[in-house]
């Protein structure tokens, strides 16, 4: 049974902060997450294992809200939780846009994953896409395993977090990540899978597309995320759809 949701608890933190290039660029940081995944699959997915409907959820790492909201819609409450500063611009502005029962359902909390502002226990779902990129890393100050034990620390017993990531063998943006961006190292999709293992999360690869509505939209959204790489990862590109797969690193509390 799910009831109201808890009063918020405030937290100093010290925490590193990724300059996502979405925050500088927010009408194509929009036009990315509309055309990413349309038809839903990641949400199919969550909801096979642990289905939203009438829990509370916390996004971790909100970004513009674009997730939290249709959450919201679904959701007994929502915690958009965000602490990019530009980021939060967008997702104050998305919140203040809704229909008033969408608002009455939602908190946009400035946080970051390793001081979440919430009580133990309080939290059915969480999701977190593209929000913890730097588990394997040695640098410890950029490691996402205090944002870990945050999520199973707020989590209810019975209840899920869901952490969205690249699949880096799959699909077309598998190649441009092995061959432009982050995931050049070899085993590098290996280390990013033990990883997540040695904390108790199952994986699992979840193939869809992006599908754009024309190339030019398509292009705009690439030299966003590859700059000086961008023509030579549209050349690779037919029309205006990739394949585009995402490995979902999941456990239940």
């Amino acid at each position: 049974m799910t009831d109201t949701p808890p009063p918020i608890r405030s937290l100093p933190t010290e925490l590193f902060i990724y300059d996502y290039a979405g925050a500088h660029d927010p009408l194509t940081y929009e036009l990315e997450n509309r055309i990413a995944d349309p038809d839903g699959r990641i949400e199919s997915f969550m909801d096979r294992v642990a289905p939203i409907d009438g829990k509370i959820v916390a996004d971790i790492g909100a970004g513009g809200g674009f997730h939290a909201i249709r959450y919201a819609a679904r959701a007994a409450y929502v915690y958009a939780i965000e602490p990019a500063p530009q980021m939060l611009i967008q997702l104050h502005r998305r919140v203040a846009g809704e229909p008033d029962d969408i608002i009455s359902r939602m908190s946009v909390l400035a946080a970051g994953a390793e001081t979440l502002p919430l009580p133990d226990e309080s939290v059915d779902v969480i999701h977190s896409r593209f929000s913890y990129f730097f588990g394997p890393e040695s640098d410890r100050a950029r490691s996402c395993e205090p944002g870990i034990s945050e999520a199973l620390r707020v989590l209810r017993p019975g209840g899920h977090v869901f952490v969205i990531d690249n699949d880096l063998r799959e699909g077309d943006w598998a190649g441009f990540l092995r061959d432009f961006g982050y995931a050049t190292e070899s085993g590098y999709a290996e280390r990013l899978d033990a990883f997540w293992s040695g904390h108790g999360f199952a994986a699992t690869t979840v193939m869809s597309e992006w599908r754009a509505p024309s190339r030019k939209a398509l292009e705009r959204v690439i030299r966003m995320e590859f700059d000086q790489h961008a023509d030579a990862v549209m050349n690779r590109v037919d029309g205006a759809t990739l394949r585009y797969g995402y490995r979902i690193y999941h456990r239940g509390k």
